[in-house]
C-alpha cells in the first residue's frame, strides 16, 4: 500500500512539473509574438510622461475618462496609444502625430 502512495504521489509531481514546464514555454512564447507585433509596426514602446504636451491634451480631450495605459512611438514621431476606457474591459488603440492630430492606421 505505501509503494502505491508513493508511486501516486510522484506521478503527480512530475505531471505537475511538466504542466508547470508547459505553462512557461506558452508565457515565453506569447512574449515574443508581442514583441515580434512591436517590431513589425515600427512602434517602440516609450513612457507615457515622454508623450508630447498635445498628445496629452487630446486625449484628455477627445476620450475623457481614458488613461493611457501605453505608448509607443516609431522613427515617424508617431504615436500608438492603448488608452484604458473608463468602464471598458478591453483598451482601445489609436494613433496620433506630434501635433495632437489623430491619424487613422
Amino acid at each position: 500500500m505505501k509503494k502505491l502512495m508513493m508511486t501516486a504521489a510522484i506521478a503527480a509531481m512530475v505531471l505537475s512539473a511538466g504542466q508547470v514546464n508547459a505553462q512557461s514555454a506558452q508565457a515565453q512564447e506569447k512574449q515574443a509574438v508581442k514583441m515580434e507585433v512591436q517590431a513589425q509596426d515600427g512602434f517602440k514602446e516609450i513612457k507615457t510622461s515622454q508623450l508630447p504636451d498635445a498628445v496629452k491634451k487630446a486625449v484628455k480631450k477627445d476620450f475623457k475618462g481614458a488613461d493611457v495605459a501605453k505608448a509607443f512611438m516609431n522613427d515617424e514621431k508617431e504615436y500608438k496609444l492603448m488608452l484604458k476606457m473608463e468602464g471598458a474591459s478591453e483598451m482601445k488603440t489609436v494613433y496620433a502625430n506630434a501635433k495632437g492630430e489623430w491619424i487613422k492606421k
